[in-house]
């Protein structure tokens, strides 16, 4: 079994809150693009070689797979086109289940967290990504095995994944 965790949510909505901690305890690879634009650019907010980083981001995620364990994809995910293609190169390199992991909280909630965090999303790309999401909210015919909130994730674990 090489499960593959894919968070759906804007900033501020507690994806690494929960899913980094999440993919220590269970032992899987933990692939975050911020934590990449880090490495490779100097700063986690630098947007300027997105395609470099989604490309790294990718062939880390494909080695996990490929070495036999499994991952938590840490991103946003707002958009429905980006969710299938990551779900199609999943399926193509064996992970099962794939789950997507509902992050939805309230923007005003979301608002609070990023302005008190060190790296904040300016407000317009905020708010651009919560449109996105509510006009595209994910859905069991994009290829998920199952679709569960942060709050739901815990209790599901326990039947999805080994501990």
């Amino acid at each position: 079994m090489k499960p593959a965790l894919m968070a759906i949510g804007i900033p501020g909505s507690g994806k690494t809150t929960v899913l980094k901690p999440l993919a220590e305890d269970y032992g899987l690879a933990y692939v975050n693009r911020d934590d990449i634009r880090a490495e490779l650019l100097g700063d986690a907010t630098d947007q300027s070689a997105n395609r470099r980083v989604w490309e790294e981001a990718n062939r880390r995620t494909l080695a996990a797979l490929a070495a036999g364990q499994g991952v938590v994809l840490d991103s946003t995910f707002v958009e429905a086109w980006k969710r299938r293609e990551m779900i199609e190169l999943l399926r193509e390199a064996g992970a099962s289940p794939i789950v997507g992991v509902l992050c939805l909280v309230p923007l005003g909630v979301a608002r609070k967290r990023n302005a008190a965090r060190e790296r904040v999303v300016p407000e317009d790309v905020l708010e651009q990504m919560h449109a996105k999401l509510a006009k595209q909210p994910p859905t069991a015919d994009e290829g998920f095995d199952a679709l569960v909130t942060l709050d739901e994730l815990t209790e599901r674990l326990k039947t999805l994944l080994p501990a």
